[in-house]
């Protein structure tokens, strides 16, 4: 027998004057449900229980899938591929400018990012397309990163200039978020756990591997060679390259893109009041912002003071470090890929999620703990040596601390071996296992609705920490050293750790189906599986 429990609201006084009466079709589908099977809403209705998670039909478009994952891969080299060089090159062109000025430029990169991700979300919601808003964003970090080219024809404020190249990349990064709502409503329920692995696997290796494309042109060396009053070396090469790559996503998006979305109810499915969809856990969504919010954090921090970390604890000049920083980013992410692959693709990726996160946590922890200044490791610091004839540090010339850095005379080093070690190792192995179940369980939290809006969140916050980070790792750099940076990384992930421990049954996908005799909240009210 089923009961029909109802709920005191406009909505159910009004279901009272009038009666719902059920068409023929609903009749026939009500006939045709098992028996014991069933929901009752607020109205008193019965549905059939396969209302319930009866949405994704058909099969994923893979095709369309891996050009997503293309182009989010590029929008993670967009973000990284600079960090390396950044300050060199910057420093090169005004000597006057101030490490702190590098930590704003990459921050309002996030902030453009930060206030593109919703709105672009919010447009592919409203407008159920993502052609448009990943066009957009491609032409928009195609115009950045041309005025990144150019800036050593511009003679007065370059550090301005360069700010507003960066912005303009970045808010076009934000069709990021419009990509992986793609990914995670166009593919089936079955083939959910790849493409969601997939989908974080290419932006994260695109922002590890951005180093890596930088140093591919570093024997081009910062003289290069002139066409006109055009420049191409090492710093400007990159950017033409990468505004080639975004010409070719756009040829590829306008001409092979399929626009075809198998794990998401359709505007008719929604409409219909048979049609069930729990809402999501706000708690458990929030504790997965937060992880995503960490590993983005993470990343900045990383990459915003490798530069100027190895140029003083190793005292590698620029070229050095750009080479030497992209060749431990690529064999970290070299690694990191092909464990990607293997949650993808193996067994591995069946095993629980929520452990995976749990075990590339305590990783993150150990790797922070390796690369804090211990008083054992040995105090290798040495200052920036003079050219001849010269009183200016530069580390063009020469690698080294700067002078002014107080804490180069009492700060002890991480040993080369063991910060390779760590960062190729144990940093590359924890971002897999900790990247890929964070975007798959946020889209399984979410369940089969358009994700557009809330994947823009997702990225809002990740942008955010983008945003802040930078400013915060330059001062504590210049002003203490590298422990405080990894200090704060240190709280951040163990703050993570005791988060997922204590909400970890609640970190699990939306039960379209509840418990027999349970009640779940939907968008009309309330109803149960009896």
């Amino acid at each position: 027998m089923t009961l029909g429990i109802s709920i005191n609201s406009a909505q159910d006084e009004k279901n009272k004057e009038e009666p719902k009466t059920l068409s023929v079709e609903k009749l026939e589908k009500l006939k045709e449900s098992e028996v014991g099977s069933s929901f009752t809403t607020e109205t008193g209705d019965t549905i059939p229980e396969k209302a319930g998670y009866d949405i994704e039909n058909g099969e994923s478009p893979w095709g369309s899938l891996w050009l997503a994952n293309f182009i989010q891969f590029l929008c993670g080299i967009q973000f990284a591929v600079y960090f390396t060089s950044m300050w060199p090159y910057l420093s090169g062109l005004d000597h006057e400018v101030s490490l702190g000025f590098v930590g704003i430029i990459t921050a309002c990169f996030s902030l453009g990012m930060s206030l593109s991700s919703p709105l672009f979300g919010f447009w592919s919601q409203k407008s159920r397309s993502t052609k448009g808003p990943t066009a957009c964003g491609l032409i928009l970090t195609a115009v950045g990163n041309l005025l990144y080219a150019l800036l050593p024809t511009i003679k007065y404020e370059v550090k301005w200039f360069m700010l507003v190249a960066r912005i303009f990349v970045g808010f076009g990064t934000g069709n990021i978020s419009v990509l992986r709502a793609y990914c995670a409503t166009a593919s089936t329920a079955k083939d959910r756990k790849r493409a969601m692995a997939l989908c974080i696997a290419a932006f994260v290796f695109g922002q590890s591997l951005g180093p890596a494309v930088q140093s591919m042109f570093s024997p081009i060396k910062e003289q290069g060679f002139s066409i006109g009053t055009i420049q191409f070396n090492m710093y400007t090469i990159p950017a033409y390259f990468m505004i080639l790559l975004s010409i070719l996503s756009l040829i590829l998006l306008f001409c092979f893109f399929e626009e075809r979305y198998a794990g998401i109810m359709t505007r008719n499915e929604e409409k219909d009041p048979y049609s069930v969809l729990p809402k999501f856990d706000k708690i458990a969504a929030a504790v997965m912002i937060y992880m995503w919010y960490i590993q983005q954090s993470s990343i900045t921090n990383t990459e915003v003071i490798a530069s100027p970390l190895t140029i003083s604890m190793f005292t590698w000049n620029d070229s050095k470090a750009i080479l030497n920083n992209g060749l431990i980013q690529t064999a970290s992410c070299i690694l990191s890929v092909g464990n990607y692959f293997l949650i993808a693709y193996t067994r591995i990726g069946s095993l629980g999620k929520r452990k995976m996160m749990v075990c590339a946590l305590a990783g993150f922890i150990l790797h922070y703990l390796l690369n804090l200044p211990w008083p054992f490791y040995p105090k290798s610091f040495k200052y920036i040596e003079f050219a001849a004839n010269s009183t200016e540090e530069d580390t063009a010339y020469s690698g080294g601390c700067y002078r002014k850095y107080a804490w180069c005379n009492h700060t002890t080093a991480v040993p080369l071996p063991l910060y390779t070690f760590s960062y190729i190792v144990i940093y590359g192995l924890s971002f897999p296992y900790f990247a890929a179940p964070t975007g798959t369980i946020y889209s399984q939290i979410l369940g089969p609705r358009n994700q557009g809006f809330m994947q823009g969140v997702f990225d809002l916050f990740g942008s955010i920490a983008r945003c802040i980070g930078p400013l915060i790792t330059t001062n504590l750099f210049e002003h203490w050293g590298y422990l405080w940076p990894n200090m704060l990384q240190l709280v951040q992930f163990t703050i993570g750790f005791f988060l997922v421990i204590f909400f970890y049954r609640r970190i699990i996908p939306l039960q379209t189906v509840p418990k027999t005799g349970t009640a779940a909240k939907y968008k009309h009210g309330i109803f149960y599986h009896l």
